[in-house]
């Protein structure tokens, strides 16, 4: 693969700065000279938002990769932008400690660039998003001026924290050189079920038994048969010709308390007629490490669809007719407890593509949801595509757009690539 290529374009200059205030002095110099600029980490987020309407200059940022400060006693963290989690984790593992955040492809993906993309995962359930997690942001605006925002302390003071607005702006706003975590200690154990359904009703009373008190699960999720044959631990645990859909539950706290919400949540899954596994508590990162991989960029269309709790079995019921009726393969992950479900549509005729996309998201509209394209394929990409990556704008998109023009007079910041 061409490093940094993008959407078939190429960049001019390639820079890769090993400070904040060498970003601060390429972006100045960028500025200045109205080049198009266009932020790099791991690269494992790239497919999300539009092509670039210019793209001069890639700015590697995996330079700025330091553990700038750790203290483990204060449970806080402070790193440079092009970290990866994987990296970070494996850091905080030493002192039995974690940032409990698990998107696709840790080991490649960048600190910076997971939260300039608003990438989540499925312990959001249990832990919050990682916009919960994030003390204070050191942040390089397009002008080249050097910001901070937050307070290095798990109890921050009152007021906006504007290093918010920079998380999932997709680098549209400044370019992320470093950032302070609150950090969480790692649960005594882990363990995860796994139970397949051969019915969504079935499935969707097990997940919303499961996903209430007494039960405190950190993950659940669904996955489909499809989706699931990628995963060899999952793929092992089907039936070839069964249209099954899979649930995988993971509890954590003390073995005891662990072991009691297993037992329980096998009774409801068998209740509703599922085909129920214990997994070790030696499987249960190498699971959810495949899960989560599940999301990983691939050649088809990849959309995160969203809606209040109240209303999933209605997102669900649009999210399941709208390929069906027109005979596409769909794969399917709902992120219980979060109101998020993530689809994969293959690469079709953009009319279809088009009609379907609307028609979702107009059935989503009537119950307060959302449709975004998540990873836009190549094949898809060019700056001609009617193909609408986001619906509705954001609340915040005037303010973003106020505040762009202050902090990126120039417009140099991934022109294009998102609704700023």
């Amino acid at each position: 693969m061409t490093p940094f290529l993008l959407y078939n374009q190429q960049p001019t200059q390639i820079v890769a700065p090993t400070s904040a205030e060498a970003v601060a002095d390429v972006l100045r110099d960028a500025s200045a000279q109205g080049l198009a600029v266009i932020p790099w980490g791991g690269g494992t987020r790239q497919g999300m938002g539009g092509p670039p309407l210019r793209y001069d200059l890639a700015l590697d940022m995996r330079g700025l990769a330091a553990v700038l400060a750790y203290t483990p006693d204060d449970l806080v963290l402070r790193v440079g932008a092009g970290a990866t989690l994987g990296h970070i984790q494996d850091l905080l593992a030493a002192h039995n400690q974690w940032l409990p955040w698990n998107p696709p492809l840790p080991d490649q993906a960048t600190i910076g660039g997971l939260l300039a993309s608003g990438a989540t995962g499925s312990l959001r359930m249990g832990y919050g998003t990682p916009r919960d997690w994030t003390l204070a942001m050191q942040v390089a605006l397009g002008d080249g001026r050097l910001v901070k925002s937050g307070a290095p302390v798990v109890k921050n003071v009152a007021g906006y924290d504007t290093h918010k607005l920079h998380i999932g702006a997709l680098g549209t706003l400044g370019v992320i050189t470093e950032v302070t975590f609150k950090v969480a200690p790692r649960p005594a154990h882990c363990q995860t079920l796994l139970a397949a359904f051969s019915s969504p009703l079935t499935i969707l009373e097990a997940m919303q038994q499961i996903g209430q008190p007494p039960f405190q699960p950190i993950s659940l999720v669904l996955l489909n048969h499809s989706a699931s044959k990628a995963n060899p631990i999952l793929h092992s645990f089907l039936d070839d010709t069964s249209p099954h859909l899979i649930m995988a539950v993971r509890f954590a706290g003390t073995a005891g308390a662990v072991g009691r919400q297993i037992r329980t949540a096998v009774a409801v899954c068998v209740e509703q007629g599922a085909h129920t596994i214990e997994l070790s508590e030696t499987d249960d990162g190498s699971i959810w490490h495949a899960i989560a991989d599940d999301l990983r960029p691939t050649d088809q269309l990849l959309i995160r669809v969203g809606a209040p709790l109240s209303h999933v079995r209605e997102m669900l019921r649009l999210v399941e007719s709208i390929p069906y009726q027109r005979g596409w393969p769909t794969d399917r992950y709902l992120i219980a407890g979060a109101g998020l479900a993530y689809l994969r549509w293959p690469v079709v005729a953009l009319p279809d593509l088009l009609q379907a996309l609307t028609e979702l998201r107009a059935g989503l509209a009537g119950i307060g949801g959302y449709a975004v394209v998540e990873d836009l394929p190549v094949a898809l990409a060019n700056t001609d595509s009617p193909l609408d990556l986001w619906g509705p704008p954001p609340e915040t998109l005037a303010l973003m757009r106020s505040l762009r023009k202050v902090w990126d007079p120039a417009e140099i910041l991934n022109p294009g690539r998102y609704l700023v």
